[in-house]
């Protein structure tokens, strides 16, 4: 969408790097029933979490963080939580409904998406919107080592929710598809030279003197957490590198 006569394949692309390494977050969990009432219905968020397999994991790629996450509304509970023995409507729903939306929890968490060049975001020149623009195209799929670190968080969850009483524990297992629902990063990203790289470690793009990017595009990886105080705090570093150096 931004190319010229000089720069063909789009500004900052020198090398075919921009739109790689498309992530966002992938979510492990475990779906935990226990015999009483335990949901204090208090949300947005979480109230309780735990930062112990964050790093470190033996064999394991990354980590992230495992919480009970997301407080969820009923039409939420029975779309996404629904054990297979259940009907979508009826009598028998509203009972599992009646007897089991209190006494539920689910403990997930972002785990740190592995990058991959393959996972990419472009501009589709042949598919145009309603206004005559191009549309983004998505391309690729999670990396595989993603998952093995999902297959180890997932387990994690089942143990905390177990530890914790409850009488049925489910989960789904984890599969390949694009991260790229929330949070996404690293289409722009950081790196030390141009061949692998959109932009330089001062966030300026590469063979662009006045030419900066300052979110979270720029992330080699997003980790195992939430990235908005990353991408505020590498905003404010670029940011105060062009009022030193302009």
């Amino acid at each position: 969408n931004s190319r010229t006569r000089w720069e063909q394949q789009g500004i900052g692309n020198a090398h075919d790097q921009l739109g790689r390494h498309l992530q966002g977050h992938y979510y492990p969990h475990a779906f935990g029933t226990y015999p009483e009432p335990i949901w204090d219905g208090v949300g947005p968020g979480a109230t309780t979490a735990t930062l112990n397999f964050s790093h470190g994991n033996d064999g394991i790629l990354g980590g992230g963080m495992l919480a009970d996450d997301y407080v969820m509304l009923p039409i939420v509970y029975a779309k996404s939580w629904r054990p297979s023995h259940v009907p979508l409507w009826g009598q028998a729903h509203k009972d599992w409904m009646r007897d089991n939306y209190r006494k539920s929890i689910i403990a997930m968490g972002p785990i740190q998406d592995i990058p991959s060049p393959d996972s990419r975001v472009e501009v589709d020149m042949d598919v145009r919107d309603k206004f005559g623009l191009p549309v983004a195209k998505l391309s690729g799929t999670t990396h595989p080592e993603t998952l093995r670190t999902a297959e180890f968080m997932q387990a994690r969850a089942r143990e905390w929710l177990i530890a914790a009483g409850a009488e049925n524990v489910e989960s789904r297992p984890p599969t390949l598809y694009l991260s790229a629902g929330q949070h996404q990063a690293g289409t722009c990203r950081m790196g030390d030279h141009p061949y692998h790289s959109v932009v330089d470690p001062n966030g300026k793009v590469w063979n662009h003197d006045n030419l900066f990017i300052a979110d979270s595009s720029v992330h080699v990886t997003n980790g195992g957490f939430n990235p908005v105080l990353t991408v505020m705090a590498t905003a404010w570093r670029t940011a105060d590198l062009i009022v030193k150096n302009w």
